[in-house]
């Protein structure tokens, strides 16, 4: 076999955290379903103080996000002392509070955000956010942050219901202004859900769509997936394709989340919790062995660590896969076989 691992870095590059679990919307992918907080969420002040130990940890950039983090009364505070300590900002949030106040609050703060449109038609969007009146107030949010000089990156979750509006969504994104669109696939969040789930047919459609968006809307200057396809998903001549739109995953060794509660974890869907902020400092757990199992590729099925294109494909959108299975359904592609199934 092959020897196989990653170097984890002395911090991770990129934290994900969650200021909040609380939301305005209902989205029907949404992996936090009660969309409130499952605990006592941190204060103002312990946010601070975790920020400055991910700044003494040499953590370079931090996105906020929830939840919607704008649902914090004082969220403008935190993004306010994330700034004045220096990491490079973002922000994920579904745009639906912005107004022109909060958007130049924001624009003083960081280079971009990242928001969400589910559909170029208004009735689908707001039917699947849960909330009428949603896509008017995403549509009206973006403008107020492009007005104010905030790049504007649309984040698609996409799914059997919606992969073939992609193209229209990039193109409404242009029009208003957006500077970038990623496709992220529906991760399953309910084993009621599962033909909600892209197969291999509708994502080589929607991989054509992408570079096709890609290369018509020069506004856009990125159309990537950040979620990542497995090579092995998708026949030879799509490798190229995805090998211009992935963004290879760092899950567990590059990047970590903090959950809205303090939880340490490799990402945003992962439950495999490796400290709890409360207990512990930063630096303590991102040196904690339990992340060694990332390093050392365990989490990734036999296939993919005997795999030539590893280096390019980095097994693809490891919670995507972990997701189906846990539902006790088969993940049909080639990293997977019948003997890596628990």
């Amino acid at each position: 076999m092959k020897s196989c691992g990653v170097q984890q870095l002395k911090a991770p590059f990129y934290v994900q955290f969650e200021v909040t679990d609380k939301c305005n919307n209902r989205c029907f992918f949404c992996y936090n379903e009660k969309a409130c907080t499952s605990g006592d969420e941190l204060s103002c002040d312990e946010i601070k103080r975790v920020l400055d130990e991910l700044k003494v940890a040499g953590v370079f950039s931090v996105n906020l996000n929830g939840g919607e983090p704008l649902m914090r009364d004082d969220f403008f505070e935190i993004m306010e002392y994330a700034s004045y300590l220096g990491f490079d900002l973002h922000l994920n949030t579904n745009g639906t509070l912005i107004d022109d106040y909060a958007a130049k609050r924001i624009a003083r703060c960081m280079r971009s955000i990242c928001t969400s449109i589910l559909h170029s038609d208004r009735d689908f969007h707001d039917k699947a956010t849960g909330r009428k009146g949603s896509y008017d107030d995403v549509i009206r949010g973006i403008k107020y942050l492009v007005k104010n000089g905030v790049q504007v990156e649309v984040n698609v979750c996409t799914s059997k219901q919606n992969y073939k509006d992609i193209y229209s969504i990039a193109k409404l994104s242009a029009d208003i202004g957006c500077y970038a669109l990623c496709s992220t696939r529906y991760i399953l969040n309910h084993k009621d859900n599962l033909d909600l789930l892209m197969d291999k047919q509708s994502t080589i459609e929607l991989v054509d769509a992408l570079i096709k968006a890609k290369n018509d809307f020069s506004g856009l200057h990125s159309v990537t997936l950040p979620g990542p396809v497995p090579f092995c998903e998708l026949p030879m001549e799509y490798h190229a394709k995805l090998a211009s739109l992935n963004i290879p995953c760092q899950f567990g060794y590059g990047l970590c989340r903090i959950s809205a509660t303090g939880n340490v974890t490799p990402c945003t869907i992962s439950d495999d919790l490796i400290g709890d902020l409360r207990k512990d400092s930063f630096e303590n757990i991102w040196n904690s062995d339990k992340w060694s199992k990332y390093r050392k590729l365990e989490h990734l099925p036999s296939n993919c660590k005997l795999c030539d294109d590893l280096s390019f494909c980095h097994g693809g959108y490891v919670v995507y896969d972990q997701s189906i299975l846990s539902c006790n359904v088969c993940v049909n592609t080639k990293k997977w076989c019948e003997a890596d199934v628990q």
